[in-house]
């Protein structure tokens, strides 16, 4: 397990996050997964699952993987893409996520699974290999696509919110999210539960993501 003390996370954390804050947090949610005058969603990340949908299957990343993490602002460059759905790299990736449960969410995993030298750890650093503009953040979405119960995001907004880098994020994620007989997790579950433009296949994780997401973009850090 990574080395988070509670005392560090409560310090760090955003107050809605730690204190379990439904009242601050739900408007955030509902703004977020809310839809203009014109019916368009507010916020074109709200379908960022619904697209990753398309591709159905959790061992390959293809077009529409790549469509679904330009929702979250972020674009994967031709030249990746190319790289990426090549015949051997695409071999490689469809490895090591078979090597990755697609079922077990963060707070059922070993610690190990999380880890660096993991499946998964690998295929971060395969994903960034080609030095083709897939950085952490277009990484960790990539990710998210394929491990939405396992992998959370990793961006600028996630850094600003909670502190943390990309070294050993998704355990420290799992440290916070198991802490108290997973009290932040079940309060995230509770929180979609309630929202009912949150779409089904939206992942508890995601859940986090969006409202730390929502607290830096509001400026109500």
């Amino acid at each position: 397990m990574a080395d988070y003390a509670e005392s560090e996370w409560h310090r760090q954390w955003p107050a809605v996050i730690v204190d379990c804050d439904t009242n601050r947090a739900r408007p955030l949610l509902e703004s977020y997964y809310g839809l203009r005058p014109n019916g368009m969603p507010r916020y074109t990340g709200a379908h960022f699952e619904i697209v990753t949908a398309l591709n159905e299957d959790p061992n390959t990343l293809a077009p529409a993987d790549f469509v679904a993490v330009s929702l979250l602002s972020v674009n994967v460059s031709k030249e990746a893409v190319i790289r990426l759905l090549a015949d051997d790299t695409a071999a490689d990736i469809t490895r090591l996520l078979r090597a990755i449960p697609a079922d077990v969410a963060i707070v059922d995993a070993p610690s190990d699974l999380l880890a660096t030298a993991s499946p998964a750890g690998q295929l971060w650093e395969h994903l960034r290999f080609g030095r083709d503009g897939v950085g952490p953040t277009t990484t960790s979405k990539l990710l998210a696509a394929k491990r939405p119960q396992l992998l959370p995001i990793w961006d600028s907004f996630v850094e600003q919110a909670t502190g943390l880098g990309t070294e050993d994020y998704w355990r420290k994620f799992q440290s916070v999210l198991i802490a108290d007989d997973r009290r932040i997790w079940n309060w995230l579950t509770e929180l979609k539960s309630e929202i009912s433009t949150v779409p089904k296949v939206v992942s508890p994780l995601r859940i986090l993501d969006v409202v730390l997401w929502m607290l830096v973009d509001a400026g109500e850090l």
